[in-house]
C-alpha cells in the first residue's frame, strides 16, 4: 500500500485515534483498579488497627492496669505473649485469638509507638518501626486522623497505617499496623500485562478491518476510476453505478455521472454542430466552384461574366452572415465580456426601434404600429444587444409577412416582469416547428414565393440574449394568420 494513498491515511488515522482511545481508557481502568485496591487495603488497615485499640482496651481494663502491667496487655495483643495454656485461656482472650486468625494479624507488621516515635512494643517480625513520623503526620494524629504511607521493608513492598489510640481518653499513643502490596502489585501487575498485550491485538485487529472497510467505501471510487479510464470521445455512454454507495459517495457519484453526461451532450452538440457548419458553408461554396469554373472555361458574353459574378457575391455575403452569426453565438457563450448591463427605461429604447422598423418595412407595404405603457419600464441589460434582440424578430416579421401585412410592437408591465410582444400576419409557422426554432441552423422549408433565404441563426442569438438578461422568449403562431413573439424581462 502507497504512503501517500487516501487508503493509507484513513487506516493510519482510523488505528491512531483508536489507539489514542485505548491508551486512555486503559489508563483509566488501571487507574480505577489502582485506586479501588489501595482504598480496600486501607479500610482493611483502619479496621485492624481500631480492632488493635479496642483489645488493648478491653485488656487493660479487665482490672486497674499500672505502666508495667500496661505493656504486658499490649504484648498479649500485639505479640500474643503471657496467654496461659489453651486449656486456661478465659473467653476474652479467646475471642481475641479467634479474630487474629480472621484478621489475619499474624502475617502483618504491628507497632505500638508513643507520640514522639519511640517504639513500645512491636510484633515478632518487625525488626524496627515501619515509618517515622514527621510534623505533619505528628499533627494529623493529634486531631484524630490516620496517616498512611508505602514503604519498603526488607525489600518488601508495604502499606502501612499510622493510627491514633488514645489511651483512657488522655495519653496518645500510634498504632501502626503494615500488610504486604505483593497480593495488591500482583493482581495490578497482571492487569497491566494484559493492557499491554491486549493494546496492540486490538490495534491489529482493528487494522485488517480497517483495510476491508477503507477499501468497501472507497469502491465507488475505484469504480470512478475505472469507468473514466473507458470513457473517450468515441465512448461517452459509460456511468457509474451507485446502487450500493453510501450517502456521501453517492453525491460523488451522481456529480461525476452529470459531468459525464454533460461532456456528453457537449461532445454531441459540437459534432451536430460542426456538422451543421459544414453543411451551411459547402453549399455556398460550392456553388461558387461551380460559377467560377464555367466561367472559366470558355469565352463568354460579358452578361453571362455579370451574372457568374452576381451569384459569387451573393454567395459569398451568405457566408459572411453565417460567420458573423457564429461570431455572435460565440461571443454569447462569455457574456461578461460581450455585455455591459445598465439600468434604462426600455420604453425609450423600443420607441427608437419602431421607428426604424417602419423604414425596413416601407418597400413592402407593410404597417408597423405600436402600443406601450404610459409609465417608464426600467429594466436592466445591455442596450446594444437588446436592440439586436428586438430588430431580429422584427426582420423575421418583415421577411415572412406578405405586402401590405401589419406587424405590432406591444409592450406592458405584468408580475414584476416586462412583457414585450412582436406580432404580424405573416405566413405563421407549423406546430411541429415551433419547438425548435429557436435551434441553431434550424431551416423551415419554403417554396414558392413564401422561401426566404435565412442562416437560421438569428433566433438562437435572440434566445441568448434573452437567456442572458434572465428573460423567457415564446412564439404562438397559426399556418396562415401570423406568428406573435414574447420576451420577458424582469423588472426593477
Amino acid at each position: 500500500m502507497k504512503i501517500n494513498s487516501i487508503r493509507f491515511k484513513i487506516r493510519v488515522l482510523f488505528i491512531g485515534i483508536l489507539g489514542i482511545i485505548l491508551v486512555i481508557y486503559s489508563t483509566y481502568l488501571y487507574f480505577s483498579l489502582y485506586f479501588t485496591l489501595y482504598d480496600e487495603i486501607d479500610d482493611e488497615l483502619y479496621s485492624k488497627a481500631e480492632e488493635i485499640a479496642k483489645a488493648i482496651d478491653l485488656f487493660t481494663n479487665l482490672n486497674e492496669t499500672h505502666s508495667g502491667d500496661f505493656l504486658s496487655k499490649v504484648k498479649k495483643v500485639i505479640i500474643l505473649e503471657e496467654f496461659p495454656d489453651p486449656d486456661e485461656i478465659n473467653p476474652l482472650q479467646q475471642q481475641w485469638l479467634q479474630k487474629v486468625d480472621k484478621l489475619n494479624l499474624k502475617d502483618d507488621y504491628i507497632d505500638l509507638l508513643t507520640i514522639k516515635g519511640e517504639s513500645l512494643v512491636r510484633s515478632n517480625n518487625l525488626k524496627r518501626s515501619l515509618f517515622f513520623l514527621n510534623s505533619t503526620m505528628v499533627m494529623d494524629l493529634k486531631e484524630g486522623v490516620p496517616v498512611y504511607k508505602n514503604l519498603k521493608l526488607n525489600k518488601l513492598s508495604i502499606r502501612a497505617v499510622s493510627f491514633p489510640y488514645f489511651f483512657q481518653e488522655s495519653e496518645l499513643y500510634i498504632i501502626q499496623v503494615g500488610t504486604s502490596l505483593k497480593p495488591t502489585l500482583h493482581i495490578l501487575k497482571n492487569r497491566l500485562i494484559h493492557i499491554l498485550a491486549s493494546i496492540p491485538i486490538i490495534l491489529l485487529l482493528s487494522s485488517l478491518f480497517g483495510k476491508v472497510f477503507v477499501t468497501r467505501l472507497l469502491r465507488p471510487v475505484f469504480d470512478i476510476t475505472r469507468t473514466a479510464s473507458k470513457i473517450t470521445n468515441d465512448n461517452l455512454s459509460a456511468r457509474v453505478k451507485n446502487d450500493h454507495a453510501d450517502e456521501e459517495m453517492k453525491y460523488l457519484v451522481s456529480a461525476f455521472n452529470d459531468m459525464i453526461s454533460r461532456l456528453e451532450s457537449s461532445f454531441n452538440a459540437i459534432s451536430d454542430f460542426s456538422s451543421q457548419v459544414a453543411h451551411e458553408l459547402k453549399t455556398p461554396l460550392t456553388i461558387i466552384k461551380g460559377e467560377s469554373d464555367i466561367a472559366l472555361r470558355k469565352e463568354r458574353a460579358k452578361e453571362e461574366y455579370q451574372k457568374a459574378i452576381k451569384t459569387i457575391l451573393e454567395e459569398t455575403e451568405r457566408m459572411l452572415k453565417v460567420i458573423e452569426g457564429l461570431l455572435m453565438l460565440t461571443k454569447l457563450d462569455f457574456p461578461s465580456k460581450a455585455f455591459n448591463f445598465e439600468q434604462f427605461n426600455l420604453i425609450e429604447l423600443l420607441t427608437e426601434i419602431y421607428e426604424q422598423s417602419r423604414l425596413l418595412a416601407v418597400h413592402k407595404g407593410i404597417h408597423v404600429d405600436i402600443n406601450v405603457s404610459q409609465e417608464p419600464l426600467f429594466i436592466s441589460g445591455d442596450r446594444l444587444h437588446l436592440r439586436r434582440l428586438f430588430l431580429n424578430l422584427i426582420d423575421n416579421s418583415i421577411k415572412y409577412t406578405d405586402r401590405n401585412g401589419n406587424i405590432r410592437i406591444v409592450a406592458t408591465k405584468k408580475d414584476q416582469k416586462t412583457v414585450v410582444s412582436i406580432s404580424d400576419t405573416g405566413i405563421g409557422i407549423a406546430k411541429e416547428d415551433l419547438s425548435k426554432i429557436f435551434d441553431r441552423f434550424f431551416h423551415i422549408d419554403r417554396t414558392g414565393k413564401n422561401a426566404v433565404p435565412s442562416t437560421g441563426l438569428g433566433l438562437s442569438i435572440a434566445k441568448s440574449i434573452v437567456d442572458i438578461h434572465n428573460g423567457f422568449i415564446e412564439v404562438t403562431s397559426k399556418i396562415g394568420e401570423g406568428s406573435t413573439f414574447t420576451v420577458s424581462l424582469p423588472s426593477i
